[in-house]
């Protein structure tokens, strides 16, 4: 009897051991599926990012075929590969790793596409506001094709399908007849007053001769009104309009024809752009940075330009330039809107020269840089 009693008592210990030692196995089994999962996880993540970075070195490298010379596209394919090869570490060692380092992983991998951004031109030479990856080698071009030995040269181009810009030099320089923009914009900000002072009629013969034929006792004329007869309260009015509008770099210390002893008249070819940008997007309903009263009246006055001698010059048939020109004795400027394009693809582009020693040069060169600035968008 007492070795039955005995012989129960074993197989009972026996049947709890073993139902203990199913359940540890069932546990077990369930933390090892756990487990999977979470490399499983690991391992998809891990293989996205790895498709991210193939993905951006292929553009980097298309990028690189497309502009060989430029260092930021460079710089942009080194860190696209050194993006990719970081995704390869991380992904042999996915299966010793944790979720939290597949978001790490993730992390990293932002910061290198960060890096490889397309940065613009380093230096004062160039600004670019860096969302027309183009716009640094058109102004590379540009700038190879700008004469070493005949004065100092500034330039800017605006692209404006998508109103990006840049601009080689851009630093105060003399305007010459330039400053006519200026005198023009602050006339249609006063139009109505001047208007039923001096009559519609004289106030636009004025304008239009200012303008179309570069007439230059029309702008002081117009000058004279705007300072209620008083020519030095008209030359505070035109400069009062160009610190208005942010154009920084423009001011009127004389009159037209006058000698320039106690001040001259500056502008730059980023203020130039900025206004004709701004008068051809007023006139396409486009949104702007700034509103100039009259935009589409100065546009068409413009587009009236009898001196064609510069940007217009080797322009394609059927493309049209609404410009106007500057001229002094070692001065050649000249800014305009070129529109009606073949791609559609209009631009401001404006150039300006001074301290020349051969002005015939410097107007070929303008019109041979404008082709080839209007061709590289729409040929």
């Amino acid at each position: 009897m007492k070795k039955n009693i005995f012989l129960y008592t074993v197989i009972a210990v026996l049947t709890v051991a073993l139902i203990g030692l199913g359940a540890l196995n069932v546990r077990s089994l369930d933390k090892l599926a756990s487990l999977q999962n979470k490399v499983n996880e690991l391992q998809k993540n891990v293989q996205e990012v790895s498709d991210s970075a193939a993905e951006l070195s292929s553009k980097a490298d298309q990028l690189d075929a497309l502009y060989p010379d430029d260092p930021t596209v460079t710089s942009a394919a080194s860190a696209a590969s050194e993006a990719q090869n970081d995704t390869k570490d991380n992904s042999q060692s996915a299966d010793t790793q944790d979720s939290a380092a597949s978001s790490d992983s993730a992390d990293s991998s932002s910061t290198t596409q960060e890096e490889g951004t397309l940065s613009p031109s380093s230096g004062s030479n160039t600004f670019t506001d860096n969302s027309d990856s183009s716009m640094d080698n058109l102004l590379n071009q540009v700038q190879s094709l700008l004469p070493t030995d005949n004065g100092t040269w500034s330039v800017y181009v605006c692209n404006l399908a998508k109103n990006t810009d840049g601009a080689i030099n851009d630093q105060q320089m003399q305007a010459a007849s330039l400053i006519k923009l200026y005198i023009m914009g602050a006339v249609y900000e006063d139009y109505d007053s001047l208007s039923s002072t001096y009559g519609k009629d004289t106030l636009d013969n004025a304008l239009n001769s200012m303008i179309t034929v570069s007439d230059n006792n029309a702008a002081n004329t117009l000058v004279n009104y705007l300072g209620g007869g008083d020519d030095a309260a008209g030359m505070a009015r035109v400069n009062k309009f160009c610190q208005d509008h942010g154009y920084t770099s423009t001011s009127m210390g004389r009159l037209l024809l006058a000698d320039n002893s106690n001040g001259d008249n500056y502008t730059s070819v980023k203020d130039c752009g900025k206004f004709l940008k701004t008068i051809y997007q007023t006139d396409k309903s486009v949104s702007t940075e700034d509103t100039l009263a009259g935009a589409e009246y100065m546009y068409h006055l413009l587009k009236m330009q009898t001196r064609t001698n510069k940007i217009p010059a080797q322009m394609p048939d059927g493309v049209k330039v609404a410009n106007k020109t500057g001229e002094l004795d070692n001065v050649e400027n000249d800014a305009g809107i070129i529109y009606d394009t073949a791609k559609g693809i209009d631009l401001v582009v404006c150039f300006m020269s001074q301290d020349l020693n051969d002005t015939a040069a410097a107007q070929s060169v303008i019109a041979q840089d404008s082709r080839m600035i209007y061709g590289y968008y729409n040929e």
